[in-house]
């Protein structure tokens, strides 16, 4: 049973380990397929994917992971026609470069390592020249081996190939999502279009990548590869920055092919392409990191924007919204109804003999009474109600078209959870609380003020205290 145990906890990595073979095969299939003759091949994305596969998938970067990537470099070179030998040797450059990288990145920081932050361009741009840097000097070794060139060239060429490989690929295999959240994205963004087309504007930053990348073809020259540049700044402010690498990938894809054939077509018989071709490579490298950069930049101040708001608009205790958020909002629930003719049911709730407890027990407990109770009360509501707290210890909830009685069993509900709730302070003490909730439920036809129906709720929690509190008093 132990052994069965054991090989059952083995599978996750034997798997990971064929698909990591397969990736490998695939990805560097290609990159022989897109090599021309006596260079390293226009777009090699085998090392790259294999470091994101190994950072990002714990089950693929095991022993067997390691093997199975060999397995997949070794089986692409010796189907096109490499001997066993060159095929060692290559496969032995590319794992060293992806060691080197992935020695580094995992020092890395999770927000880093997701490109949200602007020091993560930064961090890759190391990580991708360390990794090159690493395979450049095995192409030493193998310029004087196999190839019996220049060393010094082959380096040069070696690491700026790599480079430029790692600082394209990279940020689309470390950002990219699974297929089944590209595919809702996708189909969203079609529902939306057909819905309004004044949305098909949210894709001018794709279709004027699409023109630039037109005009290349077209243009030709040394400065077509800055063509696409103001397209791409364009959609680095517009989308998420996963869909920005994905962008980048593609324009440096297709540049590589335009640029470097043409430069290989009109190259005048006898002159050394490896310049040319290095220049192209890196500077399509350097053409990436500005576009990246934006898009981390930008999301990094939508993220620090969107925490500013959630701080304005929510408690700083107990997480739910604010009373100065939940006027406006709970208005526009009123509105909405109203215009619908539907039924609103709005609760005001106060916690019976709040100041005993923090007479007794401290402030921090009551904070902590605060907190638990709102943690309870949330997980009874749907996600359509609003949950507010007022001030202090009252709390008011808004559920739109709820039944009376089925809004009656909800107080209830809500009321009993309270009760039984019990609440560890910090001296190890447990509290118990209750709740006198005052609740109205209106059919609404035309527009109210929201203050005046809480105000009535309001009262009928008053009416509930005066009852003789932990309970529901409905008006």
């Amino acid at each position: 049973m132990t052994s069965r145990a054991a090989f059952i906890g083995y599978v996750p990595y034997l798997i990971g380990a064929i698909g990591v073979a397969i990736l490998v095969f695939a990805a560097a299939l290609f990159g022989i397929l897109t090599r021309p003759d006596g260079l390293l091949a226009v777009l090699w994305p085998a090392n790259a994917l294999l470091l994101a596969a190994f950072v990002r998938v714990p089950t693929m970067n095991s022993p067997i992971g390691w093997l199975g990537a060999i397995a997949g470099f070794i089986c692409a070179d010796l189907i096109t026609g490499s001997d066993i030998n060159k095929a060692a040797w290559l496969t032995l450059a590319n794992m060293v470069g992806v060691a080197v990288g992935l020695v580094l990145i995992r020092r890395w920081d999770a927000q880093d390592r997701k490109l949200r932050r602007p020091e993560g361009i930064l961090y890759l741009c190391l990580v991708g020249l360390a990794a090159a840097f690493g395979s450049g000097l095995v192409g030493i070794v193998i310029a004087i081996v196999l190839f019996k060139s220049d060393p010094g060239m082959t380096f040069l060429f070696w690491t700026s190939t790599e480079f430029a490989n790692y600082v394209i690929i990279l940020p689309f295999a470390l950002t990219v999502t699974r297929w089944p959240t590209i595919q809702k994205s996708c189909l969203g963004l079609m529902e939306t279009v057909k819905g309004d087309l004044r949305q098909l504007r949210g894709s001018l930053p794709v279709v004027s990548l699409g023109v630039s990348l037109v005009m290349v073809g077209f243009v030709g020259g040394p400065g077509a590869i800055v063509f696409p540049l103001p397209a791409l700044l364009w959609c680095a402010l517009n989308y998420r920055i996963n869909l920005v690498a994905l962008l980048m990938m593609l324009t440096s894809l297709w540049l590589m092919v335009e640029l470097e054939l043409d430069f290989l077509v009109n190259l005048p018989e006898g002159d050394d392409p490896y310049y040319g071709v290095m220049s192209i490579r890196i500077g399509l490298a350097m053409l990436v990191l500005g576009p990246l950069t934006v898009a981390s930049i930008d999301r990094a101040r939508t993220a620090l924007v969107e925490r500013l708001d959630h701080a304005a608009n929510h408690d700083f205790l107990t997480g739910i919204l604010t009373r100065g958020a939940f006027m406006p909002l709970g208005q526009e629930m009123v509105d909405r109804i109203a215009e619908e003719k539907g039924r609103l049911t709005i609760m005001v709730m106060d916690l019976d003999h709040f100041k005993r407890i923090n007479d007794d027990h401290g402030h921090a407990s009551g904070d902590r009474v605060l907190v638990e109770v709102s943690r309870v009360i949330q997980r009874s509501l749907r996600a359509g109600d609003l949950f507010a707290r007022l001030g202090g210890e009252e709390f008011a909830i808004l559920v739109p078209n709820i039944a009376p009685a089925d809004a009656q069993g909800l107080a209830q509900r809500i009321r009993k959870a309270v009760e039984e709730t019990s609440i560890e302070t910090r001296n190890e003490i447990r509290l118990h609380s209750s709740v006198s909730i005052g609740m109205i439920c209106r059919e609404l036809d035309a527009p109210v003020a929201l203050d005046s129906l809480v105000n009535e709720a309001d009262k009928a929690m008053y009416e509930a205290k005066r009852a003789g509190r932990n309970r529901v008093v409905q008006l």
